[in-house]
């Protein structure tokens, strides 16, 4: 039996990092810095990686090295790059039975690392985007949880994929995309049958249209009707709103050599612990130090922790 299927996207992500890539103080952006390197150069490569990427592939190995039997429900193509997908979840003992495949080109990223950490990512995007059609709900597994990442703004699939959760008592972990807040209308209604809702910091403001500093912030975020809340700010820790108190947590102390994927690993993560049985306090933690660990590797899945290394005390 399974404990969590992942669903959502699977990508191939090829990371480079250059001591030519340049941070630069840029009012023009959100961040307020820009990544650039040199119009027209050619530029060494310090370091490099090719492997699988996306919510979806991230959260299944998270689970899996977590010692929970995990699936990954996520649309492929059929060219080369699908390879890394497939041999990133086999060595990582996910279970690939609900993989589609179509006739078509699998998404894939360019990731510029600077090095602070922080990262440039340029995505390409096929039609390799999952449908109704793609779920085989008769026959499909019935596991603890659903870990829905980005469906790339499917609405209506989302709703059909709560529904089936509710049917089947399978608690439902959700962290929308960009493509899904920009529905705000008609997520909000969903987000109250979520069980575990995980959002950055910009998500979070841009889900409840008010700013960190507003004095409501929290309270807005608890009026969604979710009972469990994750918020991350990168740097500066994590918040976990609950029915039963609110938590914090500053970052452990890590150089960071890519930030990718620590979304990923601290609500997959975070979602671990709550199936191993543990309390809100001891899942914020767990979540943290896993996250803490990917930020020191390039790539979102190779400094992902064993849950031997894990509940090792440090």
């Amino acid at each position: 039996m399974l404990d969590v299927i992942t669903i959502g996207a699977a990508t191939v992500d090829i990371f480079i990092k250059s001591k030519k890539f340049v941070v630069k103080k840029d009012p023009e952006y959100l961040t307020g810095q820009s990544l650039s390197v040199a119009y027209s150069s050619k530029n060494e490569i310090d370091q490099s990686l090719i492997c699988s990427g996306g919510g979806a592939t991230n959260a299944a190995v998270s689970f899996s090295r977590l010692e929970l039997k995990s699936s990954c429900l996520s649309l492929i193509g059929d060219d080369p790059l699908s390879n890394y997908i497939y041999l990133d979840l086999s060595k990582n003992k996910v279970n690939r039975a609900l993989l589609a495949t179509e006739h078509n080109t699998s998404d894939f990223s360019v990731i510029m690392i600077a090095s602070d950490g922080g990262r440039t990512i340029f995505t390409n995007r096929g039609t390799t985007c999952l449908e109704n059609k793609h779920f085989h709900w008769s026959k499909l597994p019935l596991p603890q949880w659903f870990y829905i990442t980005s469906l790339e703004g499917n609405l209506n699939l989302l709703e059909k994929i709560i529904g089936f959760a509710k049917e089947n008592n399978i608690k439902i972990s959700l962290n929308p995309g960009n493509r899904e807040l920009d529905q705000l209308k008609y997520l909000h209604p969903l987000i109250k049958q979520v069980d575990f809702l995980l959002l950055n910091k910009t998500e979070a403001q841009v889900l409840i249209k008010s700013t960190y500093d507003d004095p409501d912030f929290w309270q807005k975020l608890k009026s969604l009707g979710c009972p469990l809340i994750a918020v991350t700010k990168g740097r500066q820790g994590a918040h976990i709103l609950s029915v039963s108190g609110d938590y914090f947590s500053p970052i452990i102390n890590t150089h960071p050599v890519d930030e990718t994927g620590a979304g990923d690993a601290f609500g997959s993560t975070f979602v671990a612990s709550l199936i191993h049985g543990n309390d809100i306090p001891t899942s914020l933690h767990w979540a943290i130090k896993n996250s803490a660990s990917v930020v020191s590797n390039i790539g979102a899945k190779p400094g992902l922790l064993t849950l031997k290394q894990i509940t090792h005390a440090s």
